[in-house]
């Protein structure tokens, strides 16, 4: 597979996603919380609906590729090619109507990761990484994604959606 064939795919996946995703954004949804651990760890019919559509074309491409993901479980989790696959990342966000979250798909090539990718269908923004550069990609531009010097981390500038434990 050429370098051009996997990035119209991962393209593929994120569309996929992003189209199943955007009808259920600020709608009335029914929201289960997940979590065994005290914790509210939310999840909506988006979230599988995302998932399923990721994982059928994951499956339809790549038969012997493995996939994890972060609602229906593993599938071949050993196999030499493996996609990390996050719906909605953020779905604390996403069920409160805020745009603050996004689909993260992941390959892994024997367990190292080579590829991610975080979409943001509300904002048209996708943010792509290989190991060796990142990329922005929005509606009206793309461009190469750099860190700004930053000597002390009282200096670095972060941002959550959610608390820490």
């Amino acid at each position: 597979m050429t370098a051009i064939d996997f990035s119209t795919f991962v393209d593929d996946l994120a569309k996929a996603a992003g189209e199943t995703i955007l009808p259920f954004f600020r709608t009335a949804l029914n929201v289960r919380d997940k979590s065994n651990q005290g914790q509210f760890d939310p999840v909506t019919a988006a979230d599988h609906a995302a998932e399923v559509a990721m994982r059928t074309l994951i499956r339809r491409t790549f038969p012997d590729h493995g996939i994890i993901g972060e609602e229906l479980g593993n599938e071949r989790a050993d196999a030499e090619y493996v996609w990390v696959l996050d719906p909605i990342d953020g779905t604390k966000s996403f069920i409160s109507g805020m745009p603050a979250w996004g689909t993260l798909i992941a390959l892994t090539h024997f367990g190292e990761p080579v590829f991610g990718v975080m979409n943001q269908p509300f904002t048209g923004e996708r943010f792509s990484g290989d190991g060796g550069a990142a990329h922005y990609r929005g509606q009206t531009d793309a461009r190469e994604l750099r860190v700004r010097a930053c000597s002390a981390l009282s200096e670095a500038i972060l941002f959550t959606t959610s608390r820490s434990s």
